[in-house]
């Protein structure tokens, strides 16, 4: 009879950011994802929106312009146009998503939002236990980059790719090195899971 005694171990935080709804006759979680909209201003900029439009363009494996990229890639790789090319990615993306230039970017797992730049645990596969109501522990006066991926995902319906495979651990030895690159030759972590559509 344990589900008798559930609610008395729910200590729900006010206002807190749910992932999934609660189910009220049982006091468990529902398979269905939370409706509700956050507590405080989520950011949804101009440039998750740019970016987006890029995604589809450039980074969706047989689509587009990706076929092109791949073989542009092959091109200059370890050639002397990969100096200027790794410059132009590195400035550009410095300038719209506080680049590391770690080589293994994560940005389109994370909705555009650089857990090497903006998370101050490098959170690549999930939020840590500390953030609280969206803000994170570390910076509080900083929204969880999680918790703003989820957000900018959501108002497309997309939230379930949060959690539709895992994130490999960063590759230290890709670090200053063009990313693109890394993506395109399949030597970043997003191979694991991209290898079956590369062809």
């Amino acid at each position: 009879n344990w589900q008798d005694y559930i609610r008395e171990f729910d200590f729900p935080q006010t206002n807190g950011f749910y992932f999934f709804e609660k189910d009220e006759a049982t006091g468990l979680n529902t398979e269905n994802t939370a409706a509700a909209e956050p507590s405080c201003q989520v950011d949804r900029p101009t440039t998750y929106k740019l970016s987006r439009v890029f995604h589809k363009l450039f980074f969706i494996p047989e689509k587009n312009l990706y076929g092109l990229m791949k073989k542009v890639a092959t091109a200059i790789d370890g050639k002397k146009l990969e100096k200027p090319f790794h410059g132009l990615e590195h400035a550009s993306k410095s300038l719209l998503y506080n680049c590391q230039d770690c080589g293994d970017c994560a940005l389109t797992d994370i909705a555009y939002v650089c857990p090497m730049g903006d998370c101050p645990k490098n959170q690549r596969n999930g939020p840590c236990a500390g953030s609280y109501l969206g803000w994170c522990e570390v910076n509080p006066d900083k929204q969880c980059i999680w918790f703003r991926a989820y957000h900018r995902l959501k108002k497309y319906g997309e939230q379930a790719e949060l959690n539709s495979y895992q994130v490999s651990p960063y590759n230290w030895k890709l670090q200053h090195t063009s990313s693109w690159l890394n993506f395109y030759l399949g030597r970043d972590h997003s191979a694991s899971h991209l290898d079956s559509d590369r062809g």
